[in-house]
C-alpha cells in the first residue's frame, strides 16, 4: 500500500495535467472560433478547389445554364466576400465588373496561376478568378489555421507552465513548513531546551513526524528529569555512610573513639552498605542498557519460591511472620536465570519483611491461568502503600516518606533491580496495594509449552 503523501502528489499532479489539457483545448477552441467562423471554411480541410469548380458547374446547369444569382453561391465560399469575376471559356468576363482590371489580380492571362476552373462532368465551362489577393488568401487558408493551432499551443504551454510553477511553489510550501517547524524545534533541543514541542501537520506522514519528534522530546526530557533525580539521590545515599564513616575515623583519629572491634564492625558495616549500593547501581545500569548476562535454563517455578522461602525464613521467625507457600500442581517449567530470578525473588521478599509487623504473613504462590504465562505471586499483610505512591514503587531511590530513612540496611534499588530483570526476561512486574492491608506483587514470566501440549 503507497503512503498517503504519494496519493496526494499524484492526485495534485493529475489535477495539474488535466487543467493543461482542458487550457489547451480552450486555447485551440478559442482559435478556430476566430477563424473557422462559417460552416463553409471547414471544407477547407476536407474538399478541394475542384470541388467548388464542380459545385459552381452544377449551379449553372441546374440554374438553365444561366450563371445569374451566383454571386451568392459564390460568397458562401471560403473568403468569398473578396472581389470576383467568372470568366467563359474565352477568357471573358460573364459575371462581375466587366471593367476589373485582371492585371491586377491574382489571376493571369498567360495562366502562371491559374483561377478555380467551373466545371460540369469533363466540361469546362469557366474559371472563378478572385481580385486583389483573395485567391492567395484562399491559398494560404490551410496555413493560417494551422499557424492559428500551434500559436493556441504555445500559450496554452506557457499557461501550464505557469500553472505548475504556481502549483510547485504552493506544494514546496505546504510540504516545507511542518519540514521547517520540525528542524526549528530540533535545534532549539540540541540547545538544551527539551521542552519544546511541534504542531501536528495535515499529511500523515509529517503529522507521524512530528508526532515521533515530540514523543523523542518528550522521553529525553523525563530522561533528564531522572538522571538530575538520579544523580541527587546518589549524593544523597552515598552521603550518609561516607559521613558515618568519616566521623567515626576522624574520632578514632582524635582520640574520642577507641578502635574497638565494635567500633571497626560499625564502620565495616557502612563500607558493606557502599558496596552494595555500588553494586546495585551497577547492575541496574546493566540491565537498563540490555547488557545484563543471562545464563537461561529451565526452571521449576515452585523450586524457585521454596527456595527463596527457606532463605528467609529465620528473618521471618524472628521477627514473628508467617511464610506460607501455595504452588499449582503440573506448573511448566520457565525459562529463566535462576540466580538473577532468586535476585528478584529476593529484593521483593526483602521488601515485604520490611513492612510487616509481627504476626503478620507473607504468601508465596505460584499459577498459571493462561496457557503461556507463569504468574509468581508474593503478597504480605503490611502496612500497604497509598495509591498516590503505588505508580513509583519500582523507581529507582523512591520511598513513599522521604523524611524516613531506611531500615534493614536496604539501598532503594531493590524493586527497581526485580523490575529490569523480570523484563530482560521477557516477562512483566506489578503491584497492588490496599493501604492497612497489604500489598502484592505478582512477577509474569513466560512458560514453556509442556510435551503434552505440543
Amino acid at each position: 500500500m503507497r503512503p498517503p503523501i504519494f496519493w496526494t502528489l499524484l492526485a495534485a499532479f493529475a489535477l495539474v495535467i488535466v487543467l493543461g489539457i482542458c487550457g489547451m483545448l480552450g486555447f485551440v477552441g478559442l482559435a478556430l472560433s476566430g477563424v473557422w467562423q462559417t460552416g463553409p471554411l471547414r471544407e477547407v480541410y476536407t474538399s478541394t478547389e475542384h470541388f467548388y469548380g464542380e459545385a459552381l458547374g452544377d449551379y449553372y446547369v441546374a440554374n438553365g445554364r444561366s450563371w445569374q444569382g451566383i454571386e451568392e453561391r459564390v460568397n458562401e465560399l471560403p473568403f468569398g466576400g473578396s472581389e470576383f469575376v467568372i470568366l467563359d471559356r474565352q477568357n471573358r468576363v460573364v459575371v462581375g465588373d466587366q471593367n476589373a482590371d485582371l492585371a491586377s489580380a491574382s489571376w493571369r492571362p498567360n495562366n502562371q496561376e491559374p483561377g478555380i476552373p467551373i466545371v460540369w462532368g469533363e466540361q469546362e465551362l469557366g474559371t472563378l478568378v478572385f481580385l486583389r489577393g483573395g485567391r492567395a488568401e484562399f491559398a494560404t487558408a490551410p496555413r493560417a489555421v494551422a499557424l492559428s493551432i500551434i500559436r493556441s499551443f504555445l500559450l496554452a504551454g506557457g499557461g501550464l507552465a505557469m500553472l505548475l510553477l504556481l502549483l510547485a511553489v504552493l506544494l514546496s510550501r505546504w510540504l516545507a513548513r511542518p519540514l521547517r517547524n520540525v528542524t526549528d524545534a530540533a535545534l532549539l533541543v540540541a540547545g538544551g531546551q527539551l521542552d519544546v514541542r511541534v504542531a501536528g501537520a495535515r499529511i500523515r506522514e509529517l503529522d507521524n513526524l512530528s508526532h515521533a519528534f515530540n514523543t523523542m522530546a518528550f522521553a529525553l526530557n523525563n530522561a533528564d528529569r531522572q538522571r538530575r533525580q538520579l544523580t541527587a539521590d546518589i549524593a544523597h545515599e552515598l552521603r550518609t555512610p561516607l559521613t558515618i564513616v568519616k566521623g567515626r575515623l576522624e574520632g578514632i583519629q582524635d582520640g574520642v573513639y577507641q578502635p574497638t572491634p565494635t567500633q571497626i564492625g560499625q564502620l565495616l558495616d557502612e563500607t558493606a552498605l557502599l558496596e552494595r549500593l555500588i553494586d546495585d547501581l551497577r547492575i541496574l545500569a546493566l540491565a537498563e542498557a540490555g547488557q545484563l548476562p543471562l545464563y537461561l535454563e529451565p526452571v521449576d517455578p515452585g523450586e524457585l519460591l521454596h527456595d527463596c522461602a527457606a532463605l528467609f525464613a529465620a528473618q521471618a521467625a524472628e521477627h514473628g511472620i508467617a511464610l506460607r507457600i501455595d504452588v499449582a500442581a503440573n506448573l511448566p517449567h520457565v525459562d529463566v536465570d535462576a540466580q538473577r530470578m532468586q535476585q528478584v525473588l529476593s529484593n521483593v521478599v526483602a521488601n515485604a519483611l520490611r513492612h510487616t509487623p509481627a504476626d503478620g504473613e507473607v504468601r508465596f504462590s505460584a499459577s498459571r491461568s493462561v496457557p503461556t504465562a507463569i504468574f509468581l505471586v508474593i503478597a504480605d499483610t503490611g502496612s500497604g502503600i497509598p495509591p498516590e505512591d503505588l505508580p513509583h514503587v519500582f523507581d529507582r531511590f523512591y520511598r513513599a516518606d522521604r523524611s524516613r530513612t531506611r531500615t534493614g540496611g536496604g539501598s532503594g534499588l531493590g524493586l527497581a533491580i526485580a523490575r529490569q530483570i523480570v523484563l530482560a526476561h521477557g516477562g512483566q512486574i506489578d503491584a497492588t496495594s490496599t493501604p492497612g492491608r497489604g500489598t502484592t506483587i505478582t512477577i509474569t514470566l513466560p512458560a514453556i509449552a509442556m510435551e503434552s501440549e505440543l
